[in-house]
């Protein structure tokens, strides 16, 4: 059984905003397709793109088989009960890997990310910069969000990230992405993750893609959107391995 889609949106930002790129592959520009009516998409916003799974090391090791690169462990989101494992997408984008935390407790929402026996697209970031000014341009245009949030944590080699967070919540949509902007002290993850992968393709489908589309252009953010009968996200990548795409109840694979 798989996790609702509203329900895993919620549990991706629950550990990741309160615990605290894109690229042309074989010499063709997969940044830009069209995203909906009047606009053209474009991947350089994003930031990560996030697969849960309820195991860690079942989830190294299919992304593994599936692209031909390890993800290394990133670290453990304390008191959430998750831990994660990243590989680089190469300019300044990754691919987080987040699974429970079975030495971190059992919170009962966790229970929704256990039900993923496979790895599966359940949220992702886009980058922002001063979310503060961001936060009060939104909320100018009627979307509504979170609290900017700092979060943190320490990667295995003891090193310290930090960054600050900032939900959109308006519509309650689960393609949505939470808003990212990294301390400029911090190493983005893509640049100390294994490297090989590239993302070509990120696409939201949704009940209502108009609306969805509004609230993502208010926030400056062009990626694809098409209707579909549920919320859901579909990605892309080039790898060592050939072309792979990840979407709920899809596993297309070379």
């Amino acid at each position: 059984m798989n996790a609702s889609p509203k329900t895993a949106r919620w549990l991706v930002f629950a550990v990741l905003g309160f615990v605290g790129a894109a690229s042309a592959s074989r010499g063709i520009d997969l940044q830009k397709k069209e995203g909906g009516p009047g606009m053209t998409a474009d991947l350089s916003r994003i930031d990560h793109v996030i697969l849960g799974v309820n195991d860690l090391e079942r989830g190294i090791e299919e992304l593994e088989r599936l692209t031909g690169v390890r993800a290394v462990f990133g670290g453990a989101h304390p008191g959430r009960g998750t831990q994660n494992a990243l590989i680089s997408l190469g300019g300044a984008q990754y691919l987080e890997i987040l699974a429970p935390n079975p030495a971190d407790g059992s919170p009962a929402w966790i229970s929704e990310l256990e039900s993923l026996a496979s790895l599966t697209p359940v949220g992702w970031a886009a980058r922002g910069e001063d979310l503060p000014a961001l936060q009060q341009s939104l909320r100018s245009q009627g979307v509504t969000t979170g609290e900017v949030r700092p979060g943190e944590r320490k990667r295995p080699d003891g090193s310290r990230l930090a960054w600050r967070t900032l939900e959109l919540t308006s519509p309650s949509s689960d393609p949505l992405p939470f808003l990212i902007e990294w301390d400029a002290a911090t190493a983005h993850p893509s640049s100390t993750s294994p490297a090989g992968c590239k993302l070509t393709g990120f696409t939201l489908e949704d009940p209502a893609p108009d609306t969805l589309r509004k609230t993502l252009q208010a926030a400056g953010l062009a990626v694809e959107v098409r209707q579909g009968k549920e919320s859901g996200i579909r990605i892309s990548l080039a790898c060592p391995k050939g072309s792979v795409e990840l979407a709920r109840g899809l596993r297309r694979e070379p």
